[in-house]
This record gives structure tokens, C-alpha cells and sequence, in this order.
């Protein structure tokens, strides 16, 4: 069986995943960059790569340095992907974002990149790096396009700032009034996925979302209808308007069609914070 190495050790989906896959062992992208020969004692055996490095999700709106930037997002693949050249690699598995479609009522996975920030350019830029790499070495690879994930130790994500205004007492900031349209899939929902994509051959590019999309409006309106009221102040900037994922292509390779449904979540979260 390969040795899965999951790339970008400090990530809420690195957490998870390498609870959930027996053996799986995760690297710092920090000590990859001080010393890329800490991996040497996998590069005579067969392995999974997956690359869950990128700049940390809480800065990913800043650019104090444009080259720690870089480095985060895109050079620690590179540089993993040129220290493995001649090791037996079974799969990659990158983890992109559902970013790099930019405004989209429903994300194809065959439609037309969008990217409308520096961070989903970035993701871009790997996603080509990750097929380039594997075309020319012959290696099967998946792109995974995750949607909006939330749960685990997640502190970045709307979801995770709803939690935490109801537990604090604190205003909720929302933009636009909330109305954006986003399709939430939970963290444990993804892991589900990776486990199945490690199997799964010739699936180069697959969306990882529930194919249903909801407003954080909706959300707010639902959790308040269940006696859960969270006291929002609203801001007005540029956002992408809509993101829900095709999913059909996820459900045809794994057969998964259910998934964690984002509003009963968070009514059995805060219900429970309350009690």
C-alpha cells in the first residue's frame, strides 16, 4: 500500500484527513521550505501525494509579503513535486477551490476559469503546475475543486464566525446583507471524498460540493425561526454573487449523494452551546 504524504501540516483539512487515513503522515510546508530533505525516506518507496499547502486562510486577503505568499501557495509544491521527479508516485490529489470559476450559477467542471482574486489565480497557477507535472511523469492525479467546507477546527470560515458571535455575544459582520449564494459542505463530507479519490483513476478535475447552494441570509432566517437570534452588522464590498457546485461527476465516481445539510448543523451546534 503507498505511504500517503499530505503536504501542509498545519491545515484544518490536513488534521482531519490524516486522522481518517491509516498511516498518512503530514509535512510542514515552513520545514519543507528550511530543508526538503526531510522527506528522504520516502523517495524509495511508492507514495500518495497530497498538497494541502497555500497561504493560511486567515491572511489570505493580505499581502504583507508577496513573496511569503508565493512561497506558501505555490513554491512548496513546486518544490515537492521537483524533489520526487524519480520516486514512484501512485497519486496526487491538489486541493483547489471553487475560487477559480469566479461568478457561476452552477461550477462544470469543463467550464471556462474565472479567477477573480490573487488567491484563486495562485490556484489556478498549481492546478496547471499539478497537470503539467503529471502529464509529462505519466501520474494519475485529481484536481479537488472544494466548495465553501466548514466544521472540524475550522476558525476562517462564516460558518465558524456564526458559532463563535453566538457563543461571545458578539455582532456578526455579513456582507452584502448575506444574500451571495454559497454551496457549504462539511469537512468530514470532504475527507469522505479523498478517501474514495485515492481509488479512483483518470479523474483529473472533480467539484466537491452538495450541488445545493443557500444564502447566509437564509441561514440567519432559519436559525432565528428556531429561537436562535444573532445580532448581524452588515458591510458592502465586492463579493462573487453566486458558487454552487455540478456535482455530478463527484456522486458518478464515488456514489456519494447525501451530505451534511449546513442549516440542521448549525441548529444542533448552537442548540447545544445553549443548554
Amino acid at each position: 500500500m503507498p505511504q500517503t504524504i499530505i503536504i501542509g501540516k498545519s491545515s484544518n483539512l490536513s488534521n482531519v484527513l490524516t486522522a481518517a487515513l491509516k498511516g498518512a503522515v503530514a509535512v510542514s510546508s515552513r520545514e519543507l521550505m528550511e530543508d526538503v530533505n526531510i522527506l528522504e525516506k520516502y523517495k524509495n518507496i511508492k507514495i500518495n501525494l497530497i498538497f494541502n499547502n497555500f497561504q493560511p486562510a486567515t491572511e489570505l486577503n493580505t499581502l504583507e509579503s508577496a513573496q511569503k505568499y508565493v512561497t506558501n501557495s505555490i513554491l512548496v509544491t513546486a518544490k515537492v513535486l521537483d524533489y520526487f521527479k524519480d520516486t514512484q508516485i501512485n497519486k496526487i490529489i491538489y486541493t483547489s477551490s471553487s475560487s477559480v470559476y469566479g461568478n457561476n450559477i452552477l461550477c462544470h467542471e469543463k467550464d471556462e476559469l474565472k479567477p477573480m482574486n490573487l488567491h484563486a489565480s495562485l490556484k489556478v497557477a498549481n492546478e496547471k503546475l499539478i497537470e503539467k507535472y503529471c502529464s509529462d511523469n505519466n501520474i494519475d492525479y485529481t484536481i479537488a475543486r472544494i466548495f465553501n467546507m466548514y466544521g472540524g477546527d475550522d476558525n476562517f470560515s462564516i460558518i465558524s464566525k456564526i458559532i463563535k458571535a453566538y457563543k461571545t455575544n458578539q455582532q456578526l459582520t455579513i456582507v452584502n446583507n448575506g444574500n451571495a449564494i454559497r454551496d457549504f459542505i462539511h469537512i468530514d463530507d470532504v475527507v469522505e471524498v479523498y478517501v474514495e479519490f485515492l481509488k479512483c483513476k483518470n479523474s483529473p478535475i472533480v467539484n466537491i460540493g452538495t450541488g445545493n447552494g443557500i444564502s447566509i441570509k437564509t441561514i440567519l432566517d432559519y436559525l432565528k425561526n428556531n429561537k436562535i437570534d444573532i445580532s448581524v452588522d452588515n458591510i458592502t464590498k465586492n463579493e462573487l454573487k453566486i458558487s454552487t457546485a455540478d456535482n455530478q461527476l463527484l456522486i458518478s465516481l464515488t456514489g456519494k449523494k447525501t451530505f451534511r445539510e449546513v442549516q440542521q448543523f448549525l441548529k444542533e451546534e448552537l442548540q447545544t452551546c445553549r443548554s
